[in-house]
């Protein structure tokens, strides 16, 4: 029996990781990492693994990880806007 080699086996499943990033560009919240690094953040999660099998089972739950790590969901405030707006030059400004 072979040695497993998970740089072999991305590389041959590499097609799935490049759509799931390709994904990640596209969604609102990105952060913009290169593809190399996100690739190298999967490998070094993946590289626990020591067979094929599961390496097909875990790439799914590996890339979602990768992928939430470089999601930023960012959200208006518009209470503490509108306190900024409110109270702006005066002494209640330092508690905003």
């Amino acid at each position: 029996m072979a040695a497993f080699n998970l740089k072999n086996w991305l590389g041959e499943n590499r097609e799935l990781v490049i759509s799931k990033y390709n994904d990640l560009t596209n969604e609102r919240f990105y952060d913009g990492v290169t593809l190399k690094v996100f690739m190298l953040e999967v490998m070094n999660l993946m590289s626990q693994f020591k067979s094929a099998k599961m390496c097909a089972n875990m790439l799914p739950t590996m890339i979602g990880n990768v992928y939430f790590e470089h999601s930023r969901v960012f959200a208006e405030d518009k209470v503490t806007d509108a306190l900024r707006e409110k109270h702006e030059g005066t002494a209640y400004m330092a508690l905003v």
